[in-house]
């Protein structure tokens, strides 16, 4: 069964029109999901015009990527597709057994851990610099930082999930 509704998950996936689109489903779904404290996934119910924010999207780009997901017979996000999308309507996975089951979901979860945990890094080090209590990065940290930025290309929507600060420890990168 949890075979069926991973491959189920992956045409869904697969059905939409572009890279770019995948590229938002992806990012839509890591909005949607955290690591606990037992590195299982943990549903993060947002408000769609959040979830813009976050995925550097429009409503009606965020609708589109959405609506397969939650349409008849899928299911896959709440709320069904009976309800209009607007910019207070919260959106979220429909069971936290979806992050164990999908693997290609278990392993957006496990690549947006560490995208925080890097930005979590990058952002103590750039508040203990404007303390005059770190110097600046070199590599490895340096390339390590510099690569997750252009990989992620992170804003400021998705920082405030992990810590804010995103302007001062962007300069400071």
């Amino acid at each position: 069964m949890s075979g069926a509704l991973s491959l189920h998950a992956d045409e869904v996936y697969a059905s939409l029109a572009s890279d770019d689109q995948r590229l938002w489903v992806r990012k839509i779904f890591q909005a949607l999901t955290e690591k606990g404290l037992d590195t299982r996934g943990v549903r993060r119910p947002l408000r769609m015009g959040r979830l813009c924010e976050i995925c550097g999207t429009t409503q009606d780009e965020t609708a589109g990527i959405i609506e397969p997901f939650r349409a008849a017979g899928t299911t896959f996000l709440m709320p069904g597709e009976e309800v209009k999308l607007e910019p207070e309507t919260v959106i979220d996975i429909s069971h936290e057994s979806l992050m164990r089951i999908w693997q290609r979901l278990d392993g957006w979860v496990d690549e947006e851990s560490q995208s925080a945990r890097i930005y979590g890094r990058l952002r103590e080090t750039a508040e203990l610099h404007a303390r005059g209590r770190a110097g600046l990065y070199h590599d490895p940290d340096l390339q390590i930082a510099q690569s997750w930025y252009e990989e992620s290309q992170p804003n400021a929507a998705w920082a405030e999930q992990y810590g804010g600060g995103f302007v001062a420890t962007m300069d400071f990168l």
